[in-house]
C-alpha cells in the first residue's frame, strides 16, 4: 500500500470516529422524539409480538430482529408498528438493511393474501398472478392468493376503487394481522398513514368474507 493510499485510509477512519458520537445522539433523539410521538396518539411501547416478528421475516425472508413495538388504537382497531433489521451476505458484500412493520388486527384470522404493486419482469417471465373485474386494477396490482375464489370475495369493487385512490398501499393478510411494510425505521407519520390504507381494507372487507373464510 502507497503512502497516500494509507494517510486517505487514516483520515476517513479519523472521520468515521468523529461523527459516531454524532450519530449516536442523532439516533438516540429519533428514537426518544419518535417514543414521545406515539405516546401522544395513546400508543405504548412494548416487547415486539412473536408472530408479527415472525410476519416480518416471511416477508424479507430473513430471521433478522424485530425491535421498538408499539401499540394501541386507531380508528377503533389494534395497531402495531415495529423495526425489522437484518444482514445479507453476498460474497465478500455485508449489508445492513433497517425496515418496518405496521399492522392492524383484523376481526378473524383470514387465509393467506398478498397484495402488491405490479410486476412486468415477473410478468414477462409468466409468473401467475390473479386477475380481476377491474382492468385498471390489474394494471396497477399484483395478487398473490392460493384460492382465486377467496381473493375475488375479498377483493370486491369497493375495496378495488379503494386501493387504486391508494396506488402505493402494499399489504398481506397473515391470520388475523393485515400487515404494510416499508424500508427503514419507521416515523410516526409513516406510520399513520399506512394505518389509514389499512383501516381502509379493513372496512371494506365483505361481512361474508369474515364468516365463510374465517380459520377455525
Amino acid at each position: 500500500m502507497g503512502t497516500v493510499a494509507a494517510i486517505v485510509l487514516l483520515l476517513l477512519a479519523l472521520i468515521v470516529l468523529l461523527a459516531l458520537p454524532y450519530v449516536v445522539v442523532l439516533r438516540r433523539r429519533f428514537f426518544a422524539e419518535r417514543a414521545a410521538q406515539a405516546a401522544s396518539l395513546g400508543w405504548q411501547q412494548a416487547p415486539p409480538n412473536p408472530f408479527l416478528a415472525g410476519v416480518a421475516r416471511r416477508i424479507y425472508g430473513s430471521r433478522g430482529r424485530a425491535d421498538r413495538m408499539v401499540t394501541g388504537q386507531f380508528r377503533g382497531h389494534v395497531m402495531c408498528a415495529l423495526d425489522f433489521s437484518y444482514t445479507t451476505v453476498a460474497g465478500r458484500s455485508i449489508r445492513h438493511h433497517k425496515c418496518h412493520l405496521v399492522s392492524v388486527t383484523l376481526p378473524v384470522p383470514l387465509p393467506g393474501l398478498v397484495l402488491v404493486q405490479d410486476n412486468p419482469i415477473a410478468r414477462a417471465f409468466g409468473v401467475p398472478d390473479l386477475e380481476l373485474e377491474s382492468g385498471a386494477f390489474n394494471d396497477l396490482f399484483w395478487v398473490d392468493c392460493a384460492d382465486g375464489r377467496y381473493a375475488s370475495a375479498v377483493l370486491n369493487p369497493q375495496l378495488m376503487e379503494w386501493m387504486l385512490a391508494h396506488p402505493t398501499l402494499e399489504w398481506r393478510i397473515d391470520g388475523d394481522a393485515l400487515v404494510a411494510w416499508g424500508p427503514g425505521y419507521y416515523s410516526i407519520p409513516q406510520v399513520t398513514t399506512k394505518l389509514e390504507g389499512l383501516v381502509g381494507v379493513v372496512e371494506r372487507l365483505a361481512p361474508f368474507v369474515l364468516a365463510d373464510y374465517r380459520l377455525r
